[in-house]
């Protein structure tokens, strides 16, 4: 009888932990959308530049994108493009700036406490970045579940805000 019981305490305790609908609220997935277009836009990301808009980095002049941009640079651009208006960031979600050699490369959001296991990634002007289910069983929660793996385990993945991150317990 006592297995019985610590069993049912163990799956109470499971229950209460887990997000209470497994939905994502709508005003949160708007909010993580809003963050990534903000962040695309003040990093150049995503051909945001070929419509016109001018990004907070200098990855050079005149049609030449050939300057580096350093992940100082990059966390300053994108934290002054989430100062304001995202009042969830933080809170419901995370946004990893993913890095190469020459600057910043995509930018993710990941859901944290009761929005955990969903997500949202860069994408082009004319897209919606829809969050979706982290799934790696389906092609699209697939790339976004790699992306989180590569954002957790590289050292140079830029975290806004700065200190937070959503990554799984072994690591991911």
């Amino acid at each position: 009888m006592t297995a019985l019981v610590a069993m049912g305490v163990a799956m109470v305790l499971a229950t209460a932990t887990a997000p209470a609908s497994g939905k994502l609220a709508p005003a949160v997935g708007k909010e993580m959308q809003d963050a990534i277009v903000a962040v695309n836009k003040s990093l150049g990301l995503e051909s945001w530049p070929a419509h016109g808009v001018k990004p907070c980095v200098d990855r050079g002049g005149q049609g030449v994108l050939a300057k580096d941009v350093t992940p100082e640079g990059a966390r300053n651009c994108a934290a002054a493009a989430v100062e304001k208006g995202l009042p969830e960031l933080g809170k419901s979600y995370v946004l990893a700036i993913l890095m190469g050699e020459i600057g910043p490369v995509t930018v993710i959001a990941l859901g944290t406490g009761e929005q955990a296991g969903w997500g949202a990634y860069s994408c082009d002007p004319a897209r919606a970045c829809k969050p979706m289910k982290i799934n790696p069983g389906n092609k699209w929660g697939k790339r976004l579940d790699d992306r989180r793996t590569k954002a957790c385990t590289d050292a140079t993945t830029i975290w806004l805000p700065a200190g937070q991150k959503a990554c799984l317990a072994e690591g991911k």
